[in-house]
């Protein structure tokens, strides 16, 4: 068996086998940052540093998930149709929401969903009046809360999918495949 030659899976898979692999590849990157972004304790006072730190694995999060469901060039759209899944309402509904904050802010920043400050303050200094900008925003974790859902939530679509993939696979002799835009192969 060892020595037994493998064949190119391309013979196998089908174009939506290949976006199913990777989509779980995405949301395994989706699941890591969503579980460092639960490294925090509900009680825990955070600095604007740190809460800005988990704030940055929320956003990746919302990124990973997103580019799963989203279309791309040269890959057929990702679906819970190609799982042969339908998610509850409440899985329906943070499905949403994770796609529409990648939507509107997350990858955008559409005005709708702004919160920034911008103000000025008036300093004298001698002879001279100085007004300081001073801006803020919100760097608030939008799914802190529904964290461990989210972690649930990723960790069952990545089971389905990688379930997909191994019955695919299952009766089939040693396969490869590889695509890779720094080695293209050359026709």
């Amino acid at each position: 068996m060892a020595d037994e030659p493998l064949l190119d899976a391309k013979d196998f898979l089908t174009e939506q086998h290949l976006r199913i692999i990777q989509s779980i590849i995405d949301l395994q990157m989706a699941l890591s940052a969503a579980e460092f972004m639960s490294e925090v304790c509900n009680e825990d006072r955070l600095t604007r540093v740190i809460r800005r730190r988990h704030r940055c694995f929320e956003d990746a999060a919302v990124i990973a998930y997103g580019r799963a469901f989203t279309d791309s060039k040269g890959l057929v759209a990702f679906s819970f149709k190609l799982l042969k899944f339908k998610p509850t309402p409440i899985q329906q509904e943070l499905h949403e929401r994770l796609l529409d904050r990648r939507k509107k802010v997350v990858a955008h920043s559409d005005a709708e969903r702004q919160r920034i400050l911008f103000q000025t303050e008036k300093f004298e200094a001698d002879t001279a009046t100085v007004m300081l900008p001073h801006i803020d925003s919100d760097d608030a974790l939008h799914f802190f809360d529904d964290r461990m859902m989210l972690i649930e939530w990723l960790g069952l679509l990545i089971k389905k999918a990688s379930s997909v993939i191994f019955e695919v696979v299952q009766g089939k002799p040693p396969m490869r495949f590889l695509r890779d835009y720094k080695f293209p192969i050359s026709t």
